[in-house]
């Protein structure tokens, strides 16, 4: 077969299959995936119409009269006789049901096939998926073999247009790759970035370890009666202040440098520059910071205590700790207030206990000096 034949059968095979193939395509993306399962049940409906001009030439058959259904018939007639009434309207709306239900399967069955008129597109999804995939890139792309027709013409029948059509094609794939290469550049900085939250989540996950670990540590030592401050370091070194009057008093030191002052003047012009000053003066409850020297951070929060107490908890950490940053200054965990939460339940803890021992020196004190008197 010569070149000028191979080129003719390929164009009359893509007329053929654009006749085809074109409308069934155009129908699938008309239509949508809802409302097929009603559709199904009106279908046999709109052939009754059909259905009843067949049953008017059959009419004219006098059925009685043939040999084998005129005893069937006198045979039904003589059952249905002794049945009483709600039991024959009964069965013949049973009857009615069933022979429904069965075209109803059978129309649906028409519904997903390509080449019935019933098609739709909802119903070969759902009866038929893996044929149904292999047509969805037609429903979602907009290409047609219409158009693939018009793009190949020119190249399969001899024309003075076929280099200028040539180019077209060309300049129509390079616009399809840039296209794609577009697609690809996204979709690799979306995996980046996927990729980039995982690995920050397995690290936050390992954070939250940690910090339960500590937790359960602690709480075994109230258990057993020996928990101190020093078990309140589990995210990273600290102090606590306690507000009396117009000054602030440092109570505990844990982890620092020790240069923290042994107290701070409560005014307006430290809450500008010290961040344990500016977090007494507020009530909002909201956590305060400043840089106490470069790379060097302080969050304080305020916390009331019992007898109207107040204490001024500062964690103390370098920039570089971002386990320490993320469980007390950013969201991306959990919600940094339940952090605050946990200490503030533990200091609550320790007070009540130091307040208890007071009482009993107090005591103590008071039973020696009856004792001596």
């Amino acid at each position: 077969m010569s070149d000028p034949d191979i080129r003719l059968n390929y164009h009359s095979f893509l007329e053929e299959i654009k006749n085809d193939f074109d409308p069934i395509i155009k129908k699938m993306r008309e239509q949508d995936f809802n409302g097929w399962r009603g559709q199904a049940w009106k279908g046999p409906a709109k052939k009754l119409k059909k259905t009843f001009k067949s049953a008017g030439a059959l009419a004219k058959i006098k059925w009685a009269g043939l040999p084998l259904i005129g005893p069937v018939i006198a045979g039904i007639g003589g059952y249905l006789a002794n049945m009483p009434l709600w039991g024959i309207i009964g069965a013949a709306a049973l009857i009615i049901l069933i022979t429904y239900w069965i075209l109803v399967r059978r129309f649906v069955h028409e519904m997903t096939s390509i080449a019935s008129e019933n098609f739709h597109v909802g119903a070969f999804k759902a009866k038929k998926p893996k044929e149904y995939a292999l047509w969805a890139s037609f429903r979602h792309s907009g290409a047609t073999f219409n158009g693939l027709y018009a793009l190949m013409t020119p190249l399969l029948i001899e024309s003075p247009k076929t280099e200028v059509s040539i180019d077209q094609i060309l300049n129509y794939a390079k616009g399809q790759q840039d296209f794609l290469q577009a697609n690809i550049d996204t979709y690799k900085e979306e995996r980046t970035f996927l990729l980039d939250e995982i690995e920050k989540n397995e690290k936050y996950v390992l954070y939250l370890i940690d910090l339960l670990k500590s937790i359960n540590t602690a709480i075994y030592r109230i258990a057993n009666g020996v928990m101190n401050f020093s078990e309140l370091d589990f995210i990273c070194a600290y102090t606590i202040y306690e507000m009396k009057g117009d000054k602030l008093y440092r109570i505990v030191d844990k982890g620092t440098t020790g240069s923290s002052p042994e107290q701070y003047e409560i005014s307006r012009e430290n809450a500008l520059r010290y961040a344990v000053v500016d977090a007494a003066m507020s009530s909002d409850g909201d956590p305060r910071y400043n840089l106490s020297s470069p790379g060097r951070t302080i969050v304080s929060y305020r916390m009331n205590m019992f007898n109207d107490a107040v204490w001024i908890w500062n964690f103390h950490f370098d920039d570089s700790n971002d386990r320490a940053l993320s469980l007390t200054l950013s969201h991306d965990i959990i919600d940094i207030r339940e952090v605050y939460r946990l200490v503030h339940a533990f200091c609550l803890i320790l007070q009540k206990d130091m307040m208890h021992k007071k009482e009993m020196t107090s005591i103590g004190d008071s039973y020696d000096k009856t004792y001596q008197i």
